[in-house]
């Protein structure tokens, strides 16, 4: 399993993370189209999913994720890859999970997804990897938290389509 590693201007490999927040996102592919997340109030572009819980799976998580933001029941496939991001206080590991839709159910989506306004659909891969492009060439701070949302979503948009054959 490849795994993708991002790392601040603060990073050693000496240095021990105190905080680490795993999660798990879905990547559901129908016909080269994957299902994406556009957030209306930021420019923020990701994948279904989330911060694993305490007691919660990868696999889980990622089934959780989808039932309460977009309304759909999912069955876990594989892990496809991982990104790791070293940043200064806190390291995040992201599962990207291959999924299945199963069906669908009623959304309900945490307040603050409710103010980002999100909008789920299909997307063609590179469409998606184009518009993350856009975003992180318009966003200033390359050290924000909305860039490194987006830019990990960007990778993994890319590692997607570079290998869409063997993930469909």
């Amino acid at each position: 399993m490849k795994i993708i590693e991002i790392y601040d201007d603060n990073y050693s490999k000496d240095k021990v993370y105190n905080r680490v927040r795993n999660a798990a996102r879905a990547v559901i592919v129908d016909s080269g189209r994957i299902f994406v997340e556009y957030a209306k109030a930021q420019p923020i572009i990701m994948l279904p999913g989330g911060g694993v819980e305490i007691g919660e799976s990868k696999e889980e998580c990622v089934v959780r994720e989808c039932r309460e933001e977009c309304g759909l029941i999912v069955k876990p496939i594989k892990q496809l890859f991982v990104i790791k991001e070293f940043y200064k206080d806190v390291l995040f590991n992201s599962s990207y999970i291959l999924c299945k839709v199963e069906g669908s159910c009623q959304s309900s989506p945490t307040q603050g997804e409710k103010q980002l306004a999100i909008k789920s659909f299909y997307q063609d891969v590179r469409i998606v990897y184009n518009d993350l492009k856009r975003i992180l060439d318009s966003l200033d701070d390359k050290e924000s938290e909305l860039y490194g949302m987006n830019y990990r979503e960007y990778l993994a948009a890319n590692e997607i389509l570079n290998n869409v054959q063997n993930i469909i």
